[in-house]
C-alpha cells in the first residue's frame, strides 16, 4: 500500500483468482476507505505482520484471516444488519465484490471504469455481476 496525496491508497494486489502466477495489479481506494484502513492499523498496532488479522477479546493476533473467519463476519453481520438467518447464511465475501459493480453501476460509473476498479479483464463476467443490478437507464 502506498498513501497518496489525495487521501487514497494505491494498492498492489499481487495474487488474485484470475493471477494465478502473481503478476499483480495496482488498485485504488476511496478517501473514506484510506482513513479506515488508517484507523484500522492505529487499533492493530505496527508490530502484527498481515494486514487483516483476527481480534481476541480486543486484541490484534499475529495471523492472517482465514476465508471462514471473513465468511462468518459477514454472515454475523448481515444477521446484526436484519436479514433473516436463511438468507444471512448465503451471505459471502463475494457477494461484497456483487454489490460494489452494482454499486458504482448505479453511481453512473461506465463498465470500462467498473472492469478496471473490480479488476475483470472480460465484459461477460462482469454482466454476470450485474445482471440483477437496479439500474434504470431510461430514469
Amino acid at each position: 500500500m502506498t498513501w497518496r496525496r489525495d487521501g487514497t491508497l494505491q494498492v498492489l494486489v499481487r495474487r488474485s483468482k484470475t493471477d494465478q502466477c502473481g503478476n499483480g495489479r495496482v488498485s485504488f481506494t476511496s478517501r473514506r476507505s484510506a482513513r479506515m484502513v488508517d484507523d484500522w492499523l492505529t487499533y492493530r498496532g505496527m508490530h502484527i505482520t498481515p494486514l487483516f488479522c483476527p481480534i481476541y477479546r480486543g486484541k490484534a493476533i499475529n495471523r492472517e484471516l482465514t476465508d471462514m473467519v471473513v465468511r462468518r463476519l459477514i454472515r454475523n453481520s448481515a444477521e446484526k444488519a436484519g436479514f433473516d438467518r436463511s438468507i444471512a447464511f448465503a451471505f459471502s465475501g463475494h457477494s461484497m465484490r456483487v454489490g460494489a459493480a452494482q454499486d458504482l453501476l448505479s453511481a453512473g460509473h461506465n463498465t470500462a471504469a467498473i472492469m478496471r476498479a473490480g479488476g475483470w479483464k472480460s465484459m461477460d463476467v462482469l454482466a454476470r455481476y450485474l445482471e440483477h443490478a437496479e439500474f434504470n437507464v431510461w430514469a
